[in-house]
Protein backbone atom coordinates (compact mmCIF):
# COMPACT_ATOMS: atom_id res chain seq x y z
CA UNK A 1 0.00 0.00 0.00
CA UNK A 2 1.16 3.11 -0.91
CA UNK A 3 1.66 6.13 1.51
CA UNK A 4 0.87 9.60 0.80
CA UNK A 5 3.60 11.41 2.09
CA UNK A 6 3.25 14.99 1.74
CA UNK A 7 5.78 17.59 0.23
CA UNK A 8 7.87 19.61 1.96
CA UNK A 9 7.63 23.23 -0.14
CA UNK A 10 9.51 26.12 0.49
CA UNK A 11 7.63 29.23 -0.74
CA UNK A 12 9.06 32.59 -1.68
CA UNK A 13 6.04 35.75 0.01
CA UNK A 14 6.38 38.82 -2.17
CA UNK A 15 5.31 40.42 0.78
CA UNK A 16 8.50 39.76 2.71
CA UNK A 17 11.44 42.27 2.01
CA UNK A 18 15.23 40.62 2.38
CA UNK A 19 18.44 42.37 3.10
CA UNK A 20 21.10 41.62 0.52
CA UNK A 21 24.63 41.86 1.05
CA UNK A 22 26.94 42.60 -1.37
CA UNK A 23 30.43 39.93 -1.28
CA UNK A 24 33.48 41.34 -2.65
CA UNK A 25 34.63 39.97 -5.77
CA UNK A 26 37.82 39.27 -4.37
CA UNK A 27 36.01 36.95 -1.79
CA UNK A 28 36.26 33.57 -3.00
CA UNK A 29 33.39 31.03 -2.91
CA UNK A 30 33.99 27.84 -1.59
CA UNK A 31 34.71 25.27 -3.99
CA UNK A 32 32.61 22.02 -3.57
CA UNK A 33 34.44 18.70 -3.08
CA UNK A 34 33.35 15.31 -4.25
CA UNK A 35 34.21 12.63 -1.85
CA UNK A 36 36.89 10.15 -2.88
CA UNK A 37 35.97 6.47 -2.40
CA UNK A 38 37.85 4.55 -0.12
CA UNK A 39 40.80 2.59 -1.43
CA UNK A 40 39.88 -1.23 -1.10
CA UNK A 41 42.79 -2.95 0.10
CA UNK A 42 43.10 -6.94 -2.20
CA UNK A 43 42.21 -8.12 1.16
CA UNK A 44 39.12 -6.61 1.72
CA UNK A 45 37.79 -7.31 -1.60
CA UNK A 46 39.02 -11.05 -1.47
CA UNK A 47 36.68 -10.70 1.73
CA UNK A 48 33.97 -9.77 0.36
CA UNK A 49 33.82 -12.30 -2.86
CA UNK A 50 34.21 -14.69 -0.39
CA UNK A 51 31.17 -13.59 1.50
CA UNK A 52 28.90 -13.27 -1.64
CA UNK A 53 29.93 -16.87 -2.61
CA UNK A 54 29.50 -18.00 0.72
CA UNK A 55 25.64 -16.54 0.58
CA UNK A 56 25.29 -17.86 -3.38
CA UNK A 57 26.22 -21.73 -2.19
CA UNK A 58 23.20 -20.97 0.95
CA UNK A 59 21.16 -20.29 -1.82
CA UNK A 60 21.85 -23.40 -3.94
CA UNK A 61 21.44 -25.22 -0.54
CA UNK A 62 18.43 -23.99 -0.07
CA UNK A 63 17.04 -24.98 -3.05
CA UNK A 64 18.76 -28.17 -2.62
CA UNK A 65 16.95 -28.78 0.24
CA UNK A 66 13.41 -27.53 -0.76
CA UNK A 67 12.81 -29.69 -3.98
CA UNK A 68 15.12 -32.66 -3.35
CA UNK A 69 15.93 -33.55 0.25
CA UNK A 70 11.72 -33.26 1.19
CA UNK A 71 12.38 -29.57 2.90
CA UNK A 72 9.05 -29.05 0.83
CA UNK A 73 7.22 -31.58 1.83
CA UNK A 74 8.38 -31.15 5.38
CA UNK A 75 6.96 -27.54 5.58
CA UNK A 76 4.12 -28.04 4.04
CA UNK A 77 3.14 -31.07 6.08
CA UNK A 78 3.55 -28.49 9.14
CA UNK A 79 0.23 -26.77 7.76
CA UNK A 80 -1.35 -29.40 6.39
CA UNK A 81 -4.01 -30.91 8.84
CA UNK A 82 -3.53 -34.34 10.03
CA UNK A 83 -5.17 -37.16 11.00
CA UNK A 84 -5.98 -38.01 14.61
CA UNK A 85 -2.82 -39.32 15.97
CA UNK A 86 -2.81 -42.74 17.95
CA UNK A 87 -1.79 -43.32 21.74
CA UNK A 88 -1.67 -46.27 23.83
CA UNK A 89 -5.41 -45.08 24.81
CA UNK A 90 -6.44 -46.20 21.46
CA UNK A 91 -5.75 -50.43 21.91
CA UNK A 92 -8.96 -51.85 20.78
CA UNK A 93 -9.42 -49.08 17.48
CA UNK A 94 -8.50 -49.31 14.39
CA UNK A 95 -5.01 -48.45 13.16
CA UNK A 96 -4.85 -45.68 10.91
CA UNK A 97 -3.42 -45.40 7.02
CA UNK A 98 0.24 -46.01 6.47
CA UNK A 99 1.57 -45.61 3.38
CA UNK A 100 5.12 -45.10 2.88
CA UNK A 101 8.41 -45.37 0.87
CA UNK A 102 10.21 -49.04 0.98
CA UNK A 103 13.88 -48.77 1.80
CA UNK A 104 15.93 -49.76 -1.71
CA UNK A 105 12.71 -48.58 -3.53
CA UNK A 106 8.93 -48.76 -3.85
CA UNK A 107 6.38 -48.43 -1.16
CA UNK A 108 3.90 -50.54 1.13
CA UNK A 109 0.69 -49.81 2.40
CA UNK A 110 -0.27 -51.35 5.99
CA UNK A 111 -3.69 -51.96 4.43
CA UNK A 112 -2.23 -54.75 1.94
CA UNK A 113 -1.25 -57.12 5.50
CA UNK A 114 -5.11 -57.64 6.11
CA UNK A 115 -6.19 -60.99 7.43
CA UNK A 116 -2.42 -61.06 8.81
CA UNK A 117 -1.24 -60.29 12.06
CA UNK A 118 1.29 -57.77 12.00
CA UNK A 119 4.64 -56.17 14.32
CA UNK A 120 5.11 -52.09 13.11
CA UNK A 121 8.01 -51.20 14.75
CA UNK A 122 9.30 -47.47 14.62
CA UNK A 123 13.19 -47.25 15.08
CA UNK A 124 16.56 -45.62 13.53
CA UNK A 125 19.60 -46.68 13.54
CA UNK A 126 21.26 -43.86 15.56
CA UNK A 127 18.78 -45.40 18.69
CA UNK A 128 20.94 -48.30 20.64
CA UNK A 129 17.53 -49.59 22.10
CA UNK A 130 16.59 -50.85 18.43
CA UNK A 131 19.46 -51.65 17.80
CA UNK A 132 19.23 -54.03 20.50
CA UNK A 133 15.81 -55.66 19.74
CA UNK A 134 15.93 -55.95 15.92
CA UNK A 135 17.25 -59.39 16.22
CA UNK A 136 14.35 -60.43 18.55
CA UNK A 137 11.81 -59.27 16.08
CA UNK A 138 14.07 -61.19 13.40
CA UNK A 139 13.81 -64.07 15.15
CA UNK A 140 9.84 -63.60 15.66
CA UNK A 141 9.37 -63.05 11.93
CA UNK A 142 10.85 -66.37 11.05
CA UNK A 143 9.26 -68.08 14.41
CA UNK A 144 5.94 -67.08 13.54
CA UNK A 145 6.19 -66.60 9.96
CA UNK A 146 4.20 -69.81 9.00
CA UNK A 147 1.27 -68.46 11.21
CA UNK A 148 1.14 -65.31 8.85
CA UNK A 149 2.79 -63.04 11.06
CA UNK A 150 4.33 -59.58 9.17
CA UNK A 151 7.09 -57.64 11.06
CA UNK A 152 7.25 -54.35 9.22
CA UNK A 153 10.24 -51.58 10.48
CA UNK A 154 9.46 -47.53 10.00
CA UNK A 155 12.63 -46.11 9.94
CA UNK A 156 12.89 -42.36 11.38
CA UNK A 157 14.20 -40.20 8.64
CA UNK A 158 17.56 -41.68 7.60
CA UNK A 159 19.09 -42.26 4.00
CA UNK A 160 18.54 -45.22 2.57
CA UNK A 161 21.94 -46.03 2.54
CA UNK A 162 22.78 -45.86 5.99
CA UNK A 163 19.52 -47.85 6.60
CA UNK A 164 19.65 -51.08 4.58
CA UNK A 165 23.72 -50.70 5.64
CA UNK A 166 22.28 -51.62 9.37
CA UNK A 167 19.86 -53.92 8.11
CA UNK A 168 22.27 -55.63 6.08
CA UNK A 169 24.49 -55.97 8.77
CA UNK A 170 22.15 -57.42 11.59
CA UNK A 171 20.92 -59.81 8.69
CA UNK A 172 17.33 -58.54 9.08
CA UNK A 173 14.87 -59.65 6.25
CA UNK A 174 11.45 -58.18 6.67
CA UNK A 175 10.46 -55.15 5.18
CA UNK A 176 11.47 -51.48 6.36
CA UNK A 177 9.79 -48.50 5.62
CA UNK A 178 10.85 -45.01 5.87
CA UNK A 179 9.13 -41.90 7.33
CA UNK A 180 11.50 -39.22 4.98
CA UNK A 181 9.07 -36.23 6.96
CA UNK A 182 8.43 -37.70 10.32
CA UNK A 183 4.95 -36.83 9.68
CA UNK A 184 3.98 -40.27 10.11
CA UNK A 185 5.49 -41.25 12.94
CA UNK A 186 4.55 -38.16 15.02
CA UNK A 187 0.47 -39.37 14.02
CA UNK A 188 1.03 -42.66 15.43
CA UNK A 189 2.67 -40.64 18.08
CA UNK A 190 6.11 -42.50 18.36
CA UNK A 191 7.75 -39.90 20.52
CA UNK A 192 9.70 -42.32 22.09
CA UNK A 193 11.93 -45.38 19.63
CA UNK A 194 11.69 -47.69 19.93
CA UNK A 195 7.82 -48.08 19.71
CA UNK A 196 6.12 -50.71 18.59
CA UNK A 197 2.43 -51.82 17.75
CA UNK A 198 0.91 -55.44 17.63
CA UNK A 199 -1.96 -55.25 15.26
CA UNK A 200 -4.56 -58.14 14.99
CA UNK A 201 -5.87 -59.35 11.56
CA UNK A 202 -8.93 -57.07 11.82
CA UNK A 203 -6.49 -54.00 11.59
CA UNK A 204 -7.09 -53.45 15.26
CA UNK A 205 -4.38 -52.59 17.30
CA UNK A 206 -4.09 -54.78 20.22
CA UNK A 207 -0.85 -54.13 21.92
CA UNK A 208 1.64 -50.71 22.55
CA UNK A 209 5.57 -50.90 23.66
CA UNK A 210 7.63 -48.07 24.23
CA UNK A 211 10.92 -49.23 24.73
CA UNK A 212 13.01 -52.59 23.48
CA UNK A 213 11.30 -55.93 23.50
CA UNK A 214 13.52 -59.35 24.18
CA UNK A 215 12.30 -62.98 22.86
CA UNK A 216 10.52 -63.18 26.04
CA UNK A 217 8.06 -60.09 25.49
CA UNK A 218 7.74 -60.81 21.99
CA UNK A 219 6.46 -64.64 22.76
CA UNK A 220 3.97 -63.78 25.39
CA UNK A 221 2.96 -60.65 22.97
CA UNK A 222 2.55 -63.23 19.88
CA UNK A 223 0.38 -65.70 22.11
CA UNK A 224 -2.17 -63.43 22.48
CA UNK A 225 -2.01 -61.68 18.85
CA UNK A 226 -1.88 -64.70 16.68
CA UNK A 227 -4.44 -66.68 19.02
CA UNK A 228 -7.08 -63.42 18.31
CA UNK A 229 -9.14 -64.26 14.93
Amino acid sequence: MALNVPHAICRHSPDVQYNVTTVPSSASAPTAQTPQQPHLSPTIRRLRAVRALLWALVGVMAVVWLFYAGGLESITSMVRPSPKPVSTADIGQAAPSLRLPLVGGGEMDLESFRGRPVILNFWATWCEPCRAEMPALERAQQQYREQGLAVIGVDMQERDDEIQAFLTQVGVTFPSLVDRTGEVTRQWRATGLPTTFLIDRQGIIRDVRVGPLTDEMLAEKLTKLLATP
